[in-house]
């Protein structure tokens, strides 16, 4: 849904994440103060959606995963496939984990860990396959694709062992990474 945005027309998908982002803060606030009328509601709608990493009085999954979505693009780095890379860690790479993992997994990294080295492998193939997609269609210039597929390896190893939201910790390490290493 971001990609065509970020290809296309990157100023704007700036400026629609951080409008985004500005409305989600002034939700937030409706909710965490109860504010007449609305505030019941929206904390009874997005209780739904608490999970464990929630567990403080502000609901804060959903900033991270705009957050994440938007870092990459709101760093304005040279690359416009690293702009691109919350949106294939978030979209593309995190939910085809989850996916194969589910489906293929039998590898976990850790016995307390959900987390499969088959479902890791499905993210790193699925994002740098989804990035060559790209360049084919000539949606992203011509990249490095080995410095691009250690960064999704890595950034998919960060996923596998980390315990912290990885929406947004994700794309942000992920840019680092290949900023460092030229994608």
């Amino acid at each position: 849904m971001f990609v065509p945005g970020i290809a296309i027309d990157p100023a704007f998908t700036h400026l629609a994440f951080s409008v985004a982002f500005a409305a989600f803060t002034f939700v937030e606030y409706v909710r965490y103060f109860a504010l007449w009328p609305f505030g019941r509601s929206i904390h009874l709608f997005l209780n739904e959606f608490i999970d464990h990493k929630d567990s403080g009085t502000a609901i804060l999954s959903h900033f991270y995963l705009l957050a994440g979505s938007a870092c990459p693009l709101w760093f304005e780095g040279q690359s416009r496939l690293l702009s691109l890379l919350g949106v294939l860690f978030l979209g593309i790479g995190d939910s085809m984990a989850s996916i194969v993992g589910r489906k293929l997994g039998s590898t976990r990294w850790s016995p307390a860990s959900g987390k499969t080295a088959e479902g890791s492998l499905g993210f790193t193939v699925s994002v740098v396959g989804v990035a060559a997609v790209l360049w084919l269609v000539g949606a992203v210039e011509a990249f490095d694709l080995a410095a691009f597929t250690i960064t999704t390896a890595l950034s998919t190893l960060l996923e596998a062992f980390s315990a912290q939201n990885d929406n947004l910790i994700l794309p942000v390490y992920g840019w680092a990474i290949g900023t460092l290493l030229g994608v």
